[in-house]
């Protein structure tokens, strides 16, 4: 059988079926930690996670934008949805902000897109 060994191993990682349900997605308040990861000067970028939902649905740039643009707490300069190529699903969204405190702003707003919870956080290069 090329010299491999069938035993399972114990410290082989758990297959996801082994690994019990997957947590339930939800908003959740930003940590502080979180929060001190804001740049103090541009870019003010944001990293989107969205429902896996939502995901398979069709989703462009100009509804994130108009999902968090109020024009008052938070400015939305741009946002770009990034898709699968193979299965044209959402994988990321980055959304750029006018300044801090609207990436701050945006990180700490309880809100659902399309019927389900959505977050942000600062994205890191």
């Amino acid at each position: 059988r090329g010299g491999g060994d069938d035993r399972r191993r114990d410290d082989r990682p758990p297959r996801r079926d082994d690994r019990g349900p997957r947590a339930p997605f939800v908003w959740e308040e930003p940590t502080q930690e979180a929060l001190d990861k804001i740049p103090k000067e541009a870019p003010f970028t944001g990293f989107v996670t969205v429902h896996p939902q939502v995901a398979n649905e069709d989703v462009q740039d100009r509804d994130i934008c108009e999902h968090y643009h109020d024009g008052e707490g938070i400015k939305v300069v741009s946002a770009r949805v990034v898709l699968d190529r193979d299965a044209q699903r959402v994988k990321m969204i980055f959304i750029d902000f006018e300044d801090a405190d609207s990436l701050r702003n945006a990180m700490c707003m309880e809100s659902e897109f399309r019927g389900r919870p959505i977050k942000i956080a600062v994205a890191e290069s």
